[in-house]
């Protein structure tokens, strides 16, 4: 009977050494979970921020094309990827040195905006990457730039003539739009030219200036001299008009009602004596 206790006790202690363990088993599983959940959390789970979105890389069987990752929270393997991209319109800006058409150097200033094609951002990430810029916007822009300003005189590119900006536009956005990136503008925000060269082109169009502000004082004077031309023929004419309707008698009749209108004058006294020339009477005498 104490051989059979003691063989129950043994046996108790057994199963009370496996529960023992089979606890600290679990709990060092729950550590080990914890702790392998805390390392790849950010594996796991996964925020799309406003104005992003993503593209989901499988660890088996790749890229995901037929599903672009929106706003919110997603849960994905930890072996698997998620690429997020910005797909805001951005504005970026970098310095180019460029040679003219004669062979001189100018710098320009260019400032591209953009933004990934959210419909075919998938095969964005597939043909190009995350640094689309510096591998397709950046370089399509530069090779197009240096085709156009190579075409144009350092004058031509500092002034922008002949339509300059706008071709620059719309070769840039034929160019870089076939690989899946959307450009809105591009836009040349300072022309940097060496310094004789900007000081020959800035005193060229001073003088441009002042001939055209010279040209046009000379307009406005022949036109003055046009103006009293035409007002001295009307002055002209009409005195020969008046010269013709004056006649002899019509003078005399003139003389007898202004010597009327002076001989009823309160400030005058008159003295007629004689006649004067053509039969008119001499006035004498005033009171002033």
């Amino acid at each position: 009977m104490a051989y059979e206790d003691e063989y129950d006790d043994y046996e108790e202690e057994l199963r009370s050494d496996r529960r023992r363990r089979l606890q600290l088993y679990l709990l060092i599983m729950l550590l080990a979970c914890g702790i392998g959940l805390g390392v790849l959390w950010n594996r796991i789970v996964i925020t799309v921020q406003s104005g992003e979105a993503g593209v989901l890389y499988r660890w088996l069987s790749g890229t995901e094309l037929s599903r672009i990752y929106g706003e919110g929270l997603h849960i994905i393997w930890p072996w698997n990827k998620m690429n997020i991209y910005n797909v805001r319109l951005q504005t970026k800006e970098r310095n180019y040195t460029m040679l003219t058409r004669d062979g001189l150097p100018v710098d320009l200033q260019i400032a591209v905006r953009y933004q990934p094609d959210v419909r075919l951002l998938p095969l964005l990430h597939v043909t190009v990457g995350p640094d689309y810029l510096e591998k397709i916007v950046f370089p399509e822009t530069e090779a197009v730039l240096r085709r156009s300003v190579g075409q144009y005189t350092p004058e031509q590119v500092y002034t922008s003539k002949r339509g300059f900006l706008e071709t620059v536009v719309i070769r840039s956005l034929t160019s870089v739009e076939d690989r899946y990136v959307i450009v809105d503008d591009v836009l040349v925000r300072n022309v940097e030219l060496p310094a004789a060269v900007r000081l020959a082109i800035e005193n060229k169009l001073t003088l441009s200036e002042q001939e055209k502000a010279y040209t046009y004082r000379l307009q406005i004077e022949q036109k003055e001299a046009e103006r009293k031309v035409i007002e001295a023929e009307g002055i002209k004419k009409y005195q020969n008009i008046v010269k013709q309707s004056l006649t002899e008698d019509l003078l005399r009749w003139q003389g007898v009602q202004a010597t009327k209108d002076l001989a009823s004058s309160p400030n005058s006294k008159t003295v007629v004596i004689g006649s004067g020339k053509d039969g008119l009477p001499l006035i004498l005498g005033s009171d002033r």
